[in-house]
């Protein structure tokens, strides 16, 4: 089956509920690197950063069987999103709630990535020995109010009662991969060669100095490394009655503004999202495996 749907719950008024869908492209040869964490009123998902199969350095003209077929399993992405997502709920289980807190709890976890990464990683290559790393986004909700944090393509989105959307964080990728499609892909330097890659992850991630036209074009991780909190954003939101909070990682950004999303999940019982919002999830990512078909989860609380 490809969407694993999780028990929702009632807590003090607050149904939450969570669901991971595996990548449907590639699933097979990739294991999970997604993870999602909730504890009371705390909610954490996490994306584990891919990283390079163990084979060629170079995989151009190289099927994705072979490319991928020796993947590392498990996967040092899935550590450091469940030490992530494990750090941030620990940390704010035992703190007021606050934007400082949450901006607190994203540094502990990057800080538990970079001691995974010393244990782990002897030297950084930015190839099969890169970082352990993830993106995130998280947040605490307490008297009708979202304390949150988010970074690279994470996300958190926001619909009231009625199905109109009061709140979206921007993806805060786009900057890099819309100037990473103009000015540095081309036919014979591309995510398949390894000089391209190590020069991706040693020159534009978390680095705020790579500013072009006055513009940063970098983006941020997890990756344990100190620079990667220039990258970190946080935020208060106030919420009303009935207002519908998710979390999700990147797979899900295109199904959460989708228009028909709310009305798929925004239901009473966890039977009556298994009856709507599985199959709308499953027939989206069969539809059009590439835009909608990637390993996705995500955290949904109605208020």
């Amino acid at each position: 089956m490809l969407g694993e749907i999780k028990p929702s719950k009632i807590l003090k008024k607050i149904m939450i509920y969570k669901t991971t869908s595996p990548n449907l492209l590639y699933g097979h040869l990739m294991p999970p690197e997604d993870s999602l964490l909730t504890e009371g009123k705390i909610f954490c998902v996490a994306d584990g950063i891919t990283r390079d199969p163990i084979s060629k350095k170079d995989f151009t003209n190289l099927s994705i069987e072979k490319a991928w077929g020796l993947y590392p399993n498990p996967s040092g992405a899935r550590f450091a999103a469940d030490t992530f997502c494990e750090t941030f709920v620990k940390f704010l289980n035992k703190k007021t709630p606050s934007i400082k807190n949450v901006q607190n709890a994203f540094i502990l976890g990057n800080r538990a990535i970079a001691n995974l990464n010393k244990i782990n990683i002897k030297k950084i290559d930015y190839l099969a020995n890169d970082f352990f790393g993830c993106v995130a986004s998280g947040g605490v909700i307490t008297n009708n109010k979202l304390y949150w944090g988010g970074i690279c393509d994470c996300g958190i989105i926001i619909y009231d009662k009625n199905g109109k959307i009061t709140f979206h964080t921007p993806n805060w990728m786009k900057p890099f991969t819309d100037y990473e499609k103009i000015n540095l892909q081309k036919s014979d330097y591309n995510f398949a060669r390894p000089k391209y890659r190590k020069m991706i992850r040693s020159e534009y991630r978390n680095n705020a100095k790579k500013i072009i036209n006055n513009k940063c074009v970098s983006y941020g991780a997890l990756t344990g490394e100190k620079d990667a909190t220039k990258f970190m954003n946080f935020g208060e939101v106030k919420l009303n009655k009935g207002d519908l909070v998710v979390f999700y990682t990147d797979g899900f950004e295109d199904i959460v503004q989708h228009k028909k999303f709310f009305s798929t999940i925004y239901q009473k019982t966890e039977s009556l999202i298994d009856q709507s919002f599985t199959p709308f999830n499953l027939s989206l990512a069969k539809q059009d495996p590439n835009k909608f078909g990637k390993e996705r989860s995500l955290i949904a609380v109605i208020n």
